[in-house]
């Protein structure tokens, strides 16, 4: 599986996913269509969807799971993206069937947050294999579980509140990295590269309380 550009004769592009024969896989093509023409999603966007579904449809294939009926098993295809090898789970033209062996000292071959980008991603793909009645309705209670208002900060709970939201069963955490403070003097060169009033007034100011 792979993503592949599409040009229409407007001159209007998208991605969808091909198959190791070049087939283009029916299912990934509607959404992908629908993400690009039906949300107005940009090109980009799609080649970043393209290459989610690529990655979940090559796994569905290679363990032998049928992609519209497997949403409740995503934990192992999150073992399989953050430990397999990039023969095993690459959208380019795989050159084995190597297995995943995950297991103490196991170095992970991608990072949380593209683990999690992915999976965002396959969770768009079979909401819409849902709406279109590709996928069984109750995939939706195997992406999703029902989170109450207790879970939601205070100032979201009340009167106002829904009292409940759908909250994702499979998530990555994905390790938040602090900035580093700029300098006075890097700072002074920032407003001084702003030669507008636009420029400045976009500019945050600086916390002097830390």
């Amino acid at each position: 599986m792979r993503a592949f550009p599409v040009r229409l004769p407007s001159g209007v592009r998208y991605w969808t996913v091909v198959d190791e024969d070049f087939v283009v896989v029916p299912e990934a093509d509607v959404f992908l269509r629908h993400m690009r023409f039906g949300r107005d999603q940009a090109e980009l966007t799609t080649r970043t969807y393209a290459g989610h579904v690529a990655l979940y449809l090559c796994w569905c294939e290679r363990t032998g799971r049928d992609w519209r009926v497997t949403a409740e098993d995503l934990g192992l295809f999150l073992v399989w993206l953050k430990f397999g090898s990039k023969e095993a789970t690459g959208v380019d033209q795989p050159s084995g069937w190597g297995l995943v062996l995950p297991g103490p000292g196991a170095e992970a071959v991608r990072q949380p947050a593209r683990i999690e980008n992915v999976l965002t991603g396959v969770r768009q793909f079979l909401l819409h294999g849902i709406s279109v009645k590709a996928v069984p309705a109750r995939a939706m209670s195997q992406l999703y579980e029902v989170a109450g208002d207790w879970e939601l900060p205070p100032e979201a709970r009340g009167v106002e509140a829904t009292g409940y939201r759908m909250r994702p069963r499979h998530r990555v955490k994905v390790p938040r990295r602090k900035g580093e403070r700029a300098s006075d003097r890097e700072i002074v060169e920032l407003f001084l590269a702003a030669r507008n009033a636009r420029d400045r007034f976009i500019v945050p100011p600086r916390d002097h309380r830390g």
